[in-house]
């Protein structure tokens, strides 16, 4: 028999069944999915994917309770797969892109390392030494110490050795444009 928009009785019966399940067991199912996913947007998605699945089936399902949680089992289990396939691909070609960039990184630090001996090889000797001292993390005290210089001419030959450095870098620098 066919109703007036032409679907047959069958099927209006199976929506009318399938809206009273649906009703019935939908929190049942989504609070199974909330507890294995741990996410409120992601269980309302999963739940949906269960009742589609339901929607679809073919046949009648004597156990609809049972049938639905282990469906809703196996879409969840399906989607952590899922997701721990895809954080481990993201993580290997995260891999693959910071060991490309990490060559790329040490061939320009050594350039750069190579760049600012030579620099620092056209100071003068006092002026190199303080500048190199100073960086390192020494007070002009451990520097006056090391190396028999006054204080006083510590912090010039320091100021005074920056402004030659960056302007010696600034130099050395313009041979090295692309």
């Amino acid at each position: 028999m066919v109703n007036i928009f032409g679907i047959p009785r069958r099927k209006k019966i199976a929506n009318e069944t399938f809206q009273i399940n649906y009703e019935k067991y939908y929190s049942v199912v989504y609070k199974q999915l909330y507890y294995l996913v741990g996410n409120n947007e992601l269980a309302e998605d999963l739940t949906q994917e269960v009742f589609i699945k339901y929607f679809d089936s073919k046949g009648e399902i004597k156990f609809l309770g049972a049938w639905l949680s282990k469906v809703a089992t196996n879409t969840a289990f399906n989607y952590l797969r899922g997701e721990k396939r895809r954080i481990k691909r993201e993580e290997s070609i995260f891999e693959e892109v910071n060991e490309i960039f990490s060559i790329e990184d040490e061939i320009f630090r050594n350039e750069e390392v190579k760049r600012v001996r030579k620099v620092l090889s056209g100071l003068p000797e006092k002026q190199r030494v303080c500048l190199i001292l100073k960086f390192s993390g020494y007070s002009y005290e451990e520097i006056h110490r090391g190396t028999g210089i006054t204080k006083n001419n510590i912090s010039q030959l320091i100021a005074r050795g920056k402004q030659k450095f960056l302007k010696l870098y600034e130099k050395e620098g313009e041979f090295h444009v692309l």
